[in-house]
């Protein structure tokens, strides 16, 4: 069983977001190729687990099996994300690949097992993973209004990495017959990476993304909210203005 380290002992404090599930539709190059499953939820003691797991719909795609599932369990702690375990799970048809951290706050490395063996990668303060990335930019945002470039230590495979959140603008973003006001980022992880995208992040989602862009090797990756439950706080279905972007 999962337990708290010392340091998550503040792990009951307020979250700027909060547990929910939610669907996203894939598209590439504009056609739909499946949907992500997301869900957050937070255990009685405080600790929270996030998730998402693929699921395609596109013919093709379906007879090849692919598949792919991230999960973390992290504390909110003394104001940012704390993450105490990582999952990635990516299934191709012989080129299964899959790595796991647990992290140990002490003395500060991972305890990291690979598709290709054991490892561990040294640690920081404020070191997050690819998943709780995401959560740990919410929070930025939730404390001082975001607007301005970010700077994180992301623990990868097998190496701790700084990489950066570049604000672009604001932006009024249509969704599904909602106006979402956002915050526009670019993640740059290195040149070529397969891992820079550009994402919406909302307010009205705990200033989680409300869509996701990846450009690589000629196809666009679209990511977009379909479903989010529960959806209190929702903006009012409506057109969003013509001056989309608000600088």
């Amino acid at each position: 069983m999962l337990t708290a380290a010392p340091s998550t002992a503040t792990a009951t404090e307020a979250s700027p977001f909060s547990e929910h599930e939610a669907t996203y539709t894939v598209t590439r190059n504009g056609d739909q190729l499946g949907f992500l499953q997301s869900s957050l939820t937070q255990r009685e003691d405080g600790l929270w687990h996030y998730r998402i797991e693929s699921e395609a719909t596109a013919f093709l795609i379906r007879v090849l099996g692919l598949s792919t599932t991230e999960a973390a369990w992290f504390a909110w702690a003394d104001g940012s994300v704390l993450p105490l375990t990582y999952h990635h799970v990516a299934e191709r048809p012989g080129r299964d690949r899959f790595w796991q951290h647990r992290y140990d706050w002490t003395d500060l490395h991972t305890d990291t097992t690979t598709h290709d063996g054991e490892t561990r990668v040294p640690l920081a303060a404020g070191a997050v993973d690819p998943l709780t990335l995401r959560l740990a930019v919410a929070g930025e945002i939730a404390a001082g209004g975001g607007g301005e470039d970010l700077e994180f230590l992301v623990v990868e495979r097998d190496e701790l990495e700084t990489q950066e959140y570049r604000f672009l603008r604001r932006e009024s973003l249509p969704v599904d017959g909602r106006c979402f006001a956002t915050q526009v980022y670019e993640r740059f992880r290195k040149e070529g990476s397969s891992r820079n995208y550009t994402a919406w992040h909302a307010p009205a989602l705990g200033g989680l993304p409300v869509r996701i862009v990846n450009v690589d090797d000629g196809d666009t990756i679209v990511i977009e909210l379909d479903e989010w439950s529960p959806d209190a706080g929702l903006p009012e279905r409506g057109a969003c203005p013509d001056d989309r972007n608000t600088g």
